[in-house]
Order: C-alpha cells, then structure tokens, then sequence
C-alpha cells in the first residue's frame, strides 16, 4: 500500500475523534449555556495518608449555568461517583443539573481519577456491619471493602478506625459551599454506590443541607447513630430492581417487597406502616421528604438511566427550589456519551493504519509478514473444538473466585500493586495463562503438536524463513511499534483532555492521562497483561486454535474476530447467563444463589464493562496478526490498551 493510503486513513481516524470529542464538548457545556472548568483543591486529610509522602488533593470538574455569579447565585449539588469509576462518571448528573440553573461540583473521590490519597485514606474498621461481633482480619484493602458500610458518624465503637468515609466529599462540599456564586443555603448531595456512603457522610457533618439523592444506596439503621442530632434532609433513594450488590438490596435476594421492611418504611421513610414505590411522603419545607423510586435496571447502569435522571432532576428542582422550565425528562447527556464513545473508537482504530504507514518504513519493514494460507499445520476441527471448549470454562468459572480471590485476599505488596479490582484481574489471568503455557508447551513438544508437526511460525512466533526460531529483533521491534502506536492515541487523549475537557470513554474511565503514580501502576500491570495476550489471546488463540482463511480478507477478519470473542469471552458470558437468568426470573443473583454473596458484586457487575471493552481489543489484535503473521504486535498493543484502562482512572489502594 505504500505510505500514503496508510497515512491518510490515520489522518482520517484522528480528525474524527478530535471532531467527535469536539461535539461532545459543545454538548456538555449545552451548546454554550454551561461552563464547564476543571482543577484541584487541597484536601484536610494529613499528608501522606496513603503512604506516599504527598499531600491530598481532590480533583474536580465544575458546572456553572450562564448567568450566575456573586450578584446572581445560585443553588448547588455536589455529585460524587461509585467505586471503580471518576468525576466524568457523573457527567450525566452534572449536565443535567447545570442545564437546569443548578451548579454542579463533580469530584474525583479517594483514590480514583486524579485524586490523592488513595482509598486507604478512608481509613477502615475493625467490624463488618452486618456483623459486628466479629473482627474483620486480612490484607488492608480487603479490610476497607469489607467495612465500606461503616460511616464515620456512626456510633464510636462502630466506626473506631474509619477517618473519612466521605473520602474527601467533605472538603468538596467546604469547596463548594465557598464558591461566591453558590447560595450556601441551597445546597444538595448525590452519589452513587460508594458514593452513596459518601453522601451519607456528607450530610450527617453539614446539617445545612437541602437535599440528598443517593443512586443505589444503602440504607442506615438508626440505631447506628444519633438519630437525635443528625439529621437528613428531603432524601430520595433510586432504587435498581437488579442491583448485584447485597447490600443495596439490604442484604436480601430481590429488590421486591424492601418497601414493607421496618428499615425501608420507619427508618428510611419516617413512617408506621409500609409504603408505595415512586410516591413522596413528608415535606421538603421541614427536610422530611421521602421518596424510593424504582428503576427497571441494574446498578452500574442507575448513573445513567433516564428514569432516574428524571427522578432525580426533579427532586433537586423542588428541594432547591431551582426555577426551571426543561421538563424532567429533557435530557441531552447520553449525546455527549455517544460521542465521546466515537471520539474513542476512532482513536483506536487510528493505530491499524499506523502500523501499516510504521510498516512503510525500513526499520519496521520486517514486522508486515504475510501470511501462508496453504501450507500451515491446523488442529483437526474436533481438537479444536475440545481445546476451545476446554479455555472457555476454565476462564468462565475460575473468573468469579480468582478475580475475588486478588481483588482483596491475595496477599500482594500493597504499596506495588496498589489497582485493587486491576490486582484480581491479573489474579485471574495470570493463573489462565500459566495453566495455558504448560498445556500449550506439552501440545508442542510431546503432544499432538509435534505429531503434526507444528512449528514456531505456525504459532506466530517465528518468521516464514526461519519457522522453528524466535526472531529476538522482531519481538523488540513489535514491542517497539505497540508502544508507538499506543503513544499516538495517547497523544490524542492528552489534546482532546486540554482542549476539550474529555477523555475517551464510554460513560466508565477507558483512556484517560496518567498522573505520575498511575503511570508507575501502568507498568507494574503491564507484564501481566503482556504475558496474558501473548500466550492465550495470541499464540494459543491464533496458532494452536487458529481457523482456515476465508475467501476474503474481510470475511476472513470477521470471522477470525467472532471465533476470537467466543473463545476468550465466551466463558465470562457463561457467567452473565449464570447471573442474570435467576435474578430476572426473581430468585436472585445466580452467583450469590450458587456460591455466596462474596463472589457477586463487583466482578459480576463489572462484566457489563469487561465484554465489550475485550471485544473491541481482539478485533485490533485479529487485525494486526493477519497483517503482520506473528502474534506479537497485537498482543502488545492489546496489553498496553489493558493496562492503561486498567490504571488510568480506576481504585486506587
């Protein structure tokens, strides 16, 4: 092809993403009627909490109506994310509000986006709460999520141990309760998921507020704490029917029916009998309003649900007594996800022209090798069929106890591996790929392999003139290559988040710029990912499984892709039916029925991310096997994209 067309086609992937991120700026800010800034302000929390030396800061991004200011001001929420997510999570919240004459603070909380410290400047208890004669003992990120539920307003012999469970939503509302264009009086709090315990926080320590959403929240007994003097004011709780984590559904197996349970009608609503769904009970005049709405969705999705935006627009409305003529149903954020959604999948494509236009030149020249069509050692289709079988339930039913297992058990230098959901996935993939490289070696060397013959090169491991030889200048070549490809979206992320104040996502942190320490965490998870996609997703997948040609180099592409995504993901969707069948026919959460509550939550939740994010990586990885016929330069890119997703904005510890 030359170096043209290659270039061109590069050329023709950045100019749409920087036009998409352009669009989707012009719609965050409601075409002009919103302005939107972003910064940092100094947290109170003791330097160093989370072991670094440093002192905290919380990132923020602000939303200020047109027309408000020191002679104007106006009412204000301060939005708070859920746990693996950031500031940008709430942007649906944050526009909404804002287009209805509502400031908006969104904040990075402990130990997400840019903020410091890391989660351990929550601090943890000794205690879970649904357990409180029992002491909670393993590694200290374990101890924090198992003690999440525990506020630092509860009652002393409680919350002993907790510093902020607000993780910083306190210095946020101090922020934004100084704000001269922000009426200190009118002043509401919303989160979602951890948020939530958040906003619980929040509230508890500034009595002055006017209202609280909580977005999948868990409710408090109040015997927890002085229910005497702390009050909450005018509180609504979205409520997801199919939440996977047991304790927004107070710990039982459905959602329905809570409305008739002491915690949710007295406690909750202030009442003596049991209550209804999406009906207000109490005044907002007094701060007693009460409301449960019911969303027909999930919990990670709530965030951008339109029922519960609509809910929630108008609770604030009322409760802020902001003036608004948009109906709560007018919405325009899921517009500004989409396109951010574009911005993203262009830049991503942008690096399959790249590597041809690097292939262009002479020093890259070796990595473009084509490849045979006639002469390669295939398994007969019924080994296939039982090796593919075999890798699908291996890494479908080890995903919940391995990912759980390193998430928060696995004893691991926390201060190295500080990405806490990030140290479960390379749990479990690192296990799959041990298990896969000593098969695969005995394949090679002793089983049907070396019966049939099968080759390095017939693995993508090896050159066509040299097929039982690793060509060590080509692998750093590769390495080379990924890393200059991945740069160039890098560099896209980098402009559209200075220019535009938008990083490449989907509604959930993909791409977005390093911090010093993130990038450190960048290359502690690197080598995992590494050795995963080379092994399993490259020479297993592309060698040893590896299907016949098609006719066409695009039948070829979609059919090598599909085979691709059904072996590497098909075991998690395994997972997803085992979960959601039971729980939408009413039993509950298919991983709580069958193992335990322990296994659900977070890595079930977390699939709706993991699939189609893995999907988009294998069609850039089947892609550049077939243009370079070695496996390396798509497995290291695919890592570089892993780990970068990984480490980018998500948990820190």
């Amino acid at each position: 092809m030359g170096r043209f067309k290659p270039l061109a086609a590069f050329i023709a992937c950045v100019a749409a993403a920087f036009l998409s991120a352009g669009l989707a700026s012009v719609v965050q800010t409601d075409f002009g009627r919103i302005t939107v800034t972003s910064g940092f302000f100094e947290t109170t929390v003791p330097d160093g909490p989370a072991g670094d030396g440093m002192a905290g800061r919380i990132a923020y991004k602000l939303y200020v109506p047109k027309g408000v200011d020191a002679a104007n001001p106006a009412p204000a929420v301060l939005v708070m994310h859920g746990y693996q997510n950031d500031r940008e999570t709430s942007a649906a919240y944050s526009i909404e509000l804002a287009r209805r004459g509502i400031v908006a603070l969104s904040v990075d909380l402990y130990g997400h986006g840019y903020t410091r410290p890391g989660m351990r400047g929550r601090g943890w208890g000794a205690h879970k709460l649904t357990n409180l004669e029992k002491t909670v003992s393993g590694p200290r990120r374990f101890l924090i999520m198992m003690t999440f539920s525990v506020l630092d307003f509860f009652r002393p012999d409680i919350s002993r141990g907790v510093t902020d469970s607000s993780m910083g939503g306190k210095d946020a509302y101090r922020f934004l309760e100084s704000l001269p264009f922000v009426d200190g009086s009118r002043i509401g709090v919303t989160g979602h998921s951890m948020g939530t315990w958040a906003a619980w926080s929040v509230a508890a320590a500034f009595p002055g507020h006017k209202a609280i959403a909580l977005q999948c929240g868990e409710l408090i007994p109040l015997e927890y704490y002085d229910a005497g003097n702390v009050k909450f004011n005018n509180a609504l709780l979205i409520q997801s029917r199919w939440d996977e984590f047991d304790y927004f559904r107070d710990y039982q197996r459905n959602v329905a029916g809570l409305e008739k349970t002491p915690l949710r009608y007295r406690d909750f609503m202030g009442q003596s009998t049991p209550v209804e769904w999406d009906k207000t009970y109490g005044s907002f005049a007094d701060g007693s309003a009460r409301r449960m709405e019911l969303i027909q969705n999930n919990h990670r999705l709530a965030t951008h649900d339109g029922h519960a935006l609509a809910a929630a627009m108008r609770w604030f409305t009322s409760a802020l007594d902001a003036q608004s003529e948009l109906a709560d149903s007018n919405h325009i954020y899921m517009i500004k996800e989409v396109l951010a959604l574009i911005a993203m999948l262009a830049a991503l494509v942008s690096m399959l022209p790249g590597f041809l236009f690097l292939g262009g030149f002479k020093f890259f020249a070796p990595l473009i090798q084509p490849l045979e069509r006639k002469n390669l050692r295939l398994l007969p289709p019924k080994s296939r069929r039982t090796t593919a079988l075999i890798s699908i339930l291996a890494s479908g039913f080890t995903f919940p106890f391995l990912g759980q297992l390193g998430h928060g058990l696995l004893t691991v230098p926390e201060n190295l591996f500080r990405m806490t959901i990030g140290t479960g996935f390379i749990t479990w993939l690192t296990f799959l790929m041990i298990v896969s490289l000593i098969m695969l070696i005995h394949w090679y060397k002793k089983g049907e392999g070396r019966r049939m013959g099968v080759s390095l090169y017939d693995l993508g491991l090896a050159d066509r003139a040299d097929p039982g030889r690793f060509n060590w200048s080509v692998i750093a070549k590769s390495a080379l290559a990924a890393f200059i490809l991945a740069g160039s979206m890098y560099l896209q992320v980098c402009v559209s988040a200075a220019l535009f104040q938008l990083d490449f996502r989907f509604i959930w942190p993909f791409f977005k710029p390093f911090t010093p320490e993130r990038l450190g965490q960048f290359f502690v998870y690197l080598p995992f990912y590494a050795a995963f996609f080379l092994v399993n997703a490259g020479a297993k997948l592309y060698g040893q499984l590896r299907l016949p040609e098609r006719r066409t180099p695009a039948a070829t592409q979609l059919a090598w892709w599909g085979y691709s995504v059904f072996i590497m993901l098909g075991g998690v969707f395994i997972i997803v039916l085992i979960e959601y069948i039971p729980f939408f026919m009413g039993l509950g959460p298919g991983v709580d029925l069958i193992f335990s509550s322990l296994f659900g939550g977070p890595f079930m939740s977390v699939m709706i991310l993991l699939i189609p994010q893995f999907a988009v990586f294998f069609f850039l990885s089947t892609y550049l096997y077939r243009r370079s016929g070695r496996v390396y330069t798509g497995s290291f890119i695919v890592a570089i994209l892993a780990s970068w997703v990984l480490c980018g904005g998500s948990a820190m510890f």
